[in-house]
C-alpha cells in the first residue's frame, strides 16, 4: 500500500502540468460554449457530455490497465463498428439517432483502430512493421474508411492522413514507402480527375470557396469568409465575453461545432488564441513525453497515435477556419460541441494518462 501511494504520488507530481493543461482546456471549451449559447440548452448538454467523459477518464486512467485489454475484445469492437458503418452506408447516414441522442459512430473508429494497430505491431517479435503486417493493417484501416467515404468524404480523407502518418512515425520500410509513393502518384493522376467529376456540388463548392473565397463569398465561401471576419474582428485583445458581433448575430454557421475556434478568436483575440494554442501544444508535448518514457512498445505506439490524432484535428480545424486549408467538418477537441467527439477524446486521453500512470507500476 505504501509502495502504491508513493508511486501514485510520483505520478501526480511529475505529470501535474499535463493534468493542469487538460483541465484548463476543459474549462476553456465549456466557457466557449457558454459564450455562444443564446439559451442554456446546448451549454448544459455540452457540460453533461464532459461530465460523462470525465467519469470515463477517471475510471480508465486509474482503475484499468491498457496492457490487459483483451485483443479479442478490441477485434470484436472493430467488427461491430464495421457492421454499424456498413448499415449506415447502405442508408447513406452519418449519424445514428437513438431517441434524443445522436451518435457519430465514425468518431469511435479512432480509439479502436489505434488499440488494434498498436496491439498488432507490439505482438511482433521485433516490434516493427513488416510487409505482411503492413498489408494487414492497410486492409484494417481501408475497410471502415471505404464505408465512411460515400457519406463523409473529408472525414474519411483526414482519417486516412491520421493513420498513414501514424504508420510513418512507427517506421514503414524504405522500399515499401517508395513503392507506396509511386502508387500514390499514379492513383492521384488516374483517380482524381475521375473523382472530381463525381463529387457532389457541395463537395466541389468547398474547394471553390477555398480557392476563391471572395468570388464565392455568399455561396460556397460563406463559412470561410464569416470565419475570417470573426477572427480578424477579434484583433489582439478580442471583444470580451458575449460581445462578438458575428457570434451574437449568428453570422457564423456551425458556430457550436466546426467554427467554434472562430468564436474563441473573436471573443478573446490573438491573446486568447495564443493561450489556447500554447496549452493545447503542451498537451501534445505531454503525449510525446508519455510515448518516449513508456515501458513497453504498445504504450509507445498507442500514446504516439493518440498525440497524432489530436494534432491533426487541430491542424485541419484551425486550418479550415483560417483559410490555410479547405473547410472540413472536423470539430476541434475541447472548443467544439459534440457528444461523440467529446466521449472519443476523453477515451483517448484516458488511455494516454493510463500509459503514463502504468510506467510507475510496470512489471
Amino acid at each position: 500500500m505504501v509502495f502504491f501511494r508513493k508511486n501514485l504520488g510520483d505520478f501526480f507530481k511529475e505529470n501535474l502540468l499535463g493534468f493542469g493543461a487538460l483541465f484548463i482546456l476543459i474549462f476553456l471549451g465549456n466557457l466557449n460554449q457558454w459564450i455562444m449559447s443564446e439559451t442554456s440548452g446546448i451549454f448544459l448538454k455540452n457540460l453533461l457530455w464532459h461530465l460523462i467523459g470525465l467519469t470515463i477518464f477517471i475510471f480508465i486512467t486509474f482503475f484499468t490497465d491498457y496492457r490487459k485489454i483483451p485483443f479479442k475484445m478490441i477485434w470484436y469492437a472493430y467488427l461491430f463498428l464495421i457492421f454499424v458503418l456498413f448499415v449506415m452506408c447502405l442508408f447513406k447516414k452519418r449519424w445514428l439517432h437513438l431517441g434524443p441522442i445522436s451518435i457519430q459512430p465514425s468518431e469511435f473508429l479512432k480509439p479502436i483502430l489505434l488499440l488494434l494497430i498498436s496491439s498488432l505491431i507490439a505482438s511482433e517479435p521485433d516490434y516493427s512493421l513488416n510487409t505482411k503486417l503492413l498489408l494487414k493493417i492497410f486492409v484494417i484501416i481501408a475497410v471502415p474508411l471505404m464505408l465512411i467515404l460515400p457519406t463523409d468524404l473529408d472525414y474519411a480523407f483526414i482519417m486516412g492522413v491520421m493513420f498513414f502518418s501514424f504508420l510513418l512515425f512507427i517506421g514503414i520500410p524504405r522500399k515499401i514507402l517508395i513503392i507506396l509513393s509511386i502508387l500514390g502518384v499514379i492513383f492521384c493522376l488516374i483517380v482524381v480527375p475521375v473523382g472530381w467529376k463525381r463529387l457532389k456540388p457541395h463537395q466541389r463548392g468547398r474547394i471553390y470557396g477555398y480557392l476563391h473565397p471572395e468570388k464565392y463569398a455568399k455561396t460556397w465561401g460563406y463559412q470561410l469568409n464569416q470565419a475570417l471576419i470573426a477572427i480578424g474582428y477579434g484583433g489582439i485583445y478580442g471583444h470580451g465575453f458575449k460581445k462578438g458581433w458575428s457570434t451574437r448575430l449568428n453570422y457564423l454557421p456551425a458556430k457550436h461545432t466546426d467554427l467554434a475556434f472562430a468564436v474563441w478568436a473573436e471573443t478573446w483575440g490573438l491573446i486568447g488564441v495564443s493561450l489556447f494554442l500554447v496549452i493545447y501544444g503542451y498537451l501534445l508535448l505531454f503525449g510525446i513525453q508519455i510515448s518516449s518514457t513508456a515501458k513497453d512498445w504498445m504504450g509507445k505506439y498507442l500514446s504516439l497515435g493518440i498525440t497524432l490524432v489530436f494534432l491533426w484535428q487541430l491542424i485541419f480545424n484551425v486550418g479550415g477556419c483560417s483559410g490555410l486549408l479547405p473547410m472540413t467538418s472536423i470539430p476541434l477537441p475541447f472548443l467544439s460541441y459534440g457528444g461523440s467527439i467529446t466521449i472519443s477524446s476523453y477515451f483517448l486521453l484516458s488511455l494516454l494518462f493510463n500509459i503514463g500512470l502504468k510506467r510507475y507500476f510496470f512489471k
